[in-house]
């Protein structure tokens, strides 16, 4: 049997599995876990927001990053057998409070802020996997590039904290 990465050519039973270090297979559960609940708190605030351009900003945020993250996540969980946590429902229904759309976008501003370090953190620690280390600074070019996104929203809706002006 040849085995080069994870193509095998030959019998199947003398095949090794893919293999990753204990500290990556826990930094990965730890970061979906994390994705879970950002993707709970999305979906609340998706569904208390009343500007319709602020929630297509969250849609493609809930879309376009995290779930595909949590996808990509769990297909790496499962390859290297590592046993995913319990996923949180598809959605979430909310009817008794009504937050407004500066507390909503206030929350998920700093969410996507502490992503970037956490991200940033993980994507260090991933030594012994390239295509893992590979995969979370993509994640991180996506939390910057919504951050971005997130800035130039806020500031034109004025819901943003901008230090003001130091003149001397």
């Amino acid at each position: 049997m040849v085995q080069i990465n994870n193509f095998h050519i030959g019998k199947t039973d003398t095949a090794v599995g893919p293999e990753i270090g204990i500290l990556e297979a826990g930094l990965l559960w730890d970061f979906l876990v994390a994705r879970y609940i950002c993707i709970e708190e999305t979906q609340f605030y998706h569904n208390h927001a009343h500007d319709k351009e602020f929630k297509q900003l969250i849609n493609y945020g809930l879309k376009n990053i995290l779930e595909d993250q949590v996808n990509k996540l769990e297909e790496q969980l499962d390859k290297y057998k590592v046993p995913l946590p319990e996923r949180p429902p598809k959605s979430i229904n909310t009817e008794n409070s009504q937050p407004n759309d500066r507390f909503i976008f206030q929350k998920i501003f700093v969410g996507c802020n502490n992503f970037i370090d956490y991200s940033a953190r993980v994507g260090r620690s991933m030594v012994t996997t390239d295509s893992l280390r590979q995969m979370i600074f993509g994640f991180l070019k996506n939390e910057i590039y919504l951050y971005d996104m997130l800035c130039k929203y806020g500031k034109l809706k004025g819901w943003t904290s901008i230090e003001p002006i130091y003149k001397f």
